[in-house]
């Protein structure tokens, strides 16, 4: 990109607090800082500009994020230079630098190009979520046409009370034939550098709208194969959506912020719950005969699976399952260490 003035000096690193991820509305898209904390932009004239003279400026600060983010590329920090390849991108637009971006997305997860939507702040979601017959119970759908069983229990991890951890538990008939449920649509937002739902649980092919609800930008995205993807930076009030089409478990990220990190358990299973943050769970109707149960903890790397017989009336069970999920912030969306 060609443009006027001189350029500032070039940094070659920079630590994971970025200002145009971390500082005041309105300055991220413009301002980043470099690895010294100067200011990176090109600084704009005295008075009031013409539209052509802000659009100058706008290009000149796009072209000094660039030359940044060529330099970072060299340098062997690939993660540095997206982010800011990603931010130039939002001042020019996508079109503009369209033929850069596989240069400074390669190795990264499948990137999500729709366009924003926009979206309302309704209050914040619940730490938790997922539950089969909550879904079934707002659809109207009816309870088994026999004498129902309830199920109670608790997961507990490396045989000891969970204390602060979410886990999901789900049933499939031993036969193995049941009626696939019907996809929705869920919500995980971006609210207070936190994710909520931390833990959520869906059915295959639903699809999950990610809004951000805070005054920086955040990146959304997953490795895990079961759904790899990656949405991108946007504003306040903005999401992007993705449809999980794959069972398994999908470990979220936000790539400008490592200690945020949330999980999607995506099942085909026909019943499911989440815990609560001390692992009890229920269910209240389910037809009478045998079951696979299967288990996983927020720490656990991969779930258990045990048989059970649910009789009519009221039935219990104890679930155990390892702790043996590696501890530390989610790599970088290149698979980079972080923290």
């Amino acid at each position: 990109m060609a443009c006027g003035g001189k350029s500032k000096p070039r940094a070659t690193s920079a630590t994971n607090d970025e200002c145009f991820y971390d500082c005041k509305p309105g300055q991220a898209a413009t301002a980043p800082a470099t690895a010294t904390g100067t200011n990176a932009s090109t600084p704009k004239p005295a008075g009031k500009l013409t539209p052509a003279g802000e659009k100058a400026v706008t290009l000149r600060q796009a072209a000094d994020l660039l030359d940044k983010a060529g330099d970072a590329l060299a340098g062997g920090n690939k993660n540095l230079a997206e982010q800011l390849f990603s931010t130039a991108e939002l001042l020019t637009g996508a079109d503009a630098v369209a033929s850069l971006a596989p240069v400074f997305r390669e190795g990264a997860p499948p990137r999500v190009t729709t366009p924003t939507i926009k979206v309302s702040n309704t209050g914040p979601q619940p730490k938790a979520s997922g539950s089969s017959e909550e879904e079934d119970e707002a659809d109207k759908i009816p309870a088994p046409k026999v004498e129902t069983g309830s199920l109670t229990g608790t997961v507990q991890i490396d045989g000891k009370p969970v204390t602060g951890a979410y886990s999901l538990v789900t049933l499939e008939p031993a036969s193995g034939k049941w009626k696939p449920r019907t996809p929705k649509r869920h919500v995980m937002e971006q609210r207070m550098r936190e994710f909520l739902p931390h833990v959520m649980a869906l059915s295959v092919g639903s699809t999950v709208a990610f809004p951000n609800f805070d005054t920086v930008f955040h990146n959304v995205f997953s490795t895990s194969p079961s759904g790899a993807f990656d949405l991108g930076i946007y504003k306040s009030g903005e999401a992007r959506e993705f449809t999980f089409t794959k069972e398994g478990i999908i470990r979220i990220g936000c790539n400008l912020h490592a200690n945020m990190s949330a999980y999607l358990v995506v099942v085909a299973a026909p019943a499911y719950v989440v815990t609560d943050d001390q692992g009890n769970f229920k269910f209240n109707r389910l037809a009478p005969g045998k079951y696979k149960l299967k288990a996983w903890s927020e720490r656990s790397k991969a779930p258990i699976t045990q048989d059970i017989t649910i009789k009519a009336g009221k039935n219990a069970v104890s679930v155990g399952v390892a702790g043996d999920a590696p501890a530390g912030p989610q790599a970088d969306k290149f698979g980079g260490k972080r923290g």
